[in-house]
């Protein structure tokens, strides 16, 4: 028992990132922006699959840290779009998602994780503006895979940070598919 004991204390104060990190994480399950970019009649099988031509022009002047977003929707996630009713409620195609984040002081200067959770079906996360993670049809299960990307220190400055994700829905369900408990903002772990 007192080798167990040691062992666990040498771990705690000795191997990086072990230990619980005191500083907070964000809760990112929260009311975001949102607006239907290019909706898309529904798929009627898989074999009709909508392409993902990549991020249109629209989208990509959405994700851009200084965008006005004022006169969208707001939706709290996580949620599947056709549960936003209206067009969202049978429509595929593209999607741009806004959140702006009051960084707190122990988070800031510090490379950071944000976890999304699953996104249904593909993804382009952006911090400020800048792409910072991408899941597409290359992963096995893409729609069903937990969002994590690194945040690089540079883009963790004291005050509000955006996170914009652009999301494309080839069929079905689409959007953020939870749960709630996985979309956080946090430290990242050492590399």
């Amino acid at each position: 028992m007192k080798r167990l004991l040691a062992l666990v204390v040498w771990c705690t104060c000795v191997l990086p990132g072990f230990a619980e990190d005191p500083a907070p994480a964000v809760s990112l399950a929260v009311v975001w922006k949102a607006k239907l970019m290019h909706p898309l009649p529904p798929a009627a099988n898989m074999d009709g699959a909508h392409p993902d031509a990549g991020i249109s022009a629209e989208a990509t002047a959405a994700v851009a840290v200084n965008f006005v977003d004022e006169a969208w929707a707001t939706q709290q996630l996580p949620n599947g779009w056709e549960s936003f009713g209206g067009d969202w409620a049978t429509a595929d195609g593209e999607a741009v998602f806004r959140v702006a984040i009051d960084l707190p002081a122990p988070l800031v200067g510090h490379d950071l994780e944000v976890r999304l959770g699953a996104i249904d079906d593909f993804d382009t996360t952006f911090v400020n503006g800048e792409a910072v993670g991408h899941t597409d049809k290359s992963v096995l299960g893409y729609w069903a895979v937990q969002r994590v990307y690194r945040i690089p220190a540079r883009l963790a400055q004291a005050g509000k940070m955006i996170i914009a994700v652009r999301v494309f829905d080839q069929f079905l369900g689409g959007g953020f598919t939870g749960p709630k408990e996985q979309m956080v903002l946090k430290r990242a772990p050492p590399q």
